[in-house]
């Protein structure tokens, strides 16, 4: 594989982005990709210029390098970052799926956006020791004209190697709970799968929900709602 470029990076081959979500925008007819191999999740308009990039601004050129957000902390001041790590609880997402604009808590300039961050790769490393390794679940909120970004939840670190998830995996809300619900699909993968499905109430530290599932992995997990399934 490493041939294709199907590693995460910018060595040459097909597979250099590795897109793994889009979501679409209507405020301003834009697209949200994932582009898991570049860390990054990019917003683009439908003249196919770049509006915003949520990455560590390393290795960037100098016609996107401008693109990309700014931390800032709850009061707006700039966070310090240095080579992919930030002081305070603030992160980027590393090799991520599901970058999902959360439509109802968004209002005109500001999105406010969900991810999954799978976490290998982070700060541009790979750990000696790979059971410190974690993924979690993220929500942002972005300020387009500012070009900032500023982390308002997160769930995953603390609870370290436990529920690391390398590859699929997803965060989404869901608006008729006000919760957000995350599917940790790749968990314990080199062990034959136990994935680990988690809900939250928005804001909350700790799940409402729990469910592990033996022997198995999945890509996503995706919520139906059965009244309407069944009686559309």
């Amino acid at each position: 594989k490493n041939a294709f470029g199907d590693i995460p990076g910018t060595g040459a081959g097909r597979n250099w982005a590795h897109v793994n979500s889009v979501d679409y925008d209507p405020a301003d007819d834009s697209i949200i990709i994932s582009s898991r191999h570049q860390s990054a999740v990019i917003k683009i308009g439908r003249d196919k210029a770049v509006k915003w990039i949520l990455s560590a601004p390393n290795g960037w050129n100098d016609q996107l390098k401008g693109k990309v957000l700014t931390p800032v902390d709850a009061g707006g001041k700039p966070i310090t970052c240095r080579i992919g790590r930030c002081e305070g609880e603030f992160d980027w997402t590393w090799t991520q799926h599901t970058g999902w604009k959360v439509d109802e808590l968004s209002e005109p300039g500001v999105t406010v956006l969900t991810v999954f961050d799978n976490g290998d790769g982070r700060a541009f490393q790979q750990p000696e020791n790979a059971a410190e390794k974690y993924s979690r679940a993220v929500m942002y909120r972005i300020d387009e004209k500012k070009g900032t970004v500023e982390q308002i939840w997160e769930y995953g670190k603390k609870r370290g190697h436990e529920l690391y998830s390398a590859i699929t995996s997803s965060v989404e809300y869901q608006a008729d709970h006000d919760s957000i619900v995350v599917y940790w699909a790749s968990r314990k993968l080199a062990e034959g799968g136990e994935p680990i499905l988690t809900e939250f109430k928005r804001g909350g530290q700790e799940p409402v929900f729990e469910m592990a599932l033996k022997g198995t992995m999945g890509y996503r997990a995706v919520v139906i709602d059965v009244k309407k399934a069944f009686n559309p």
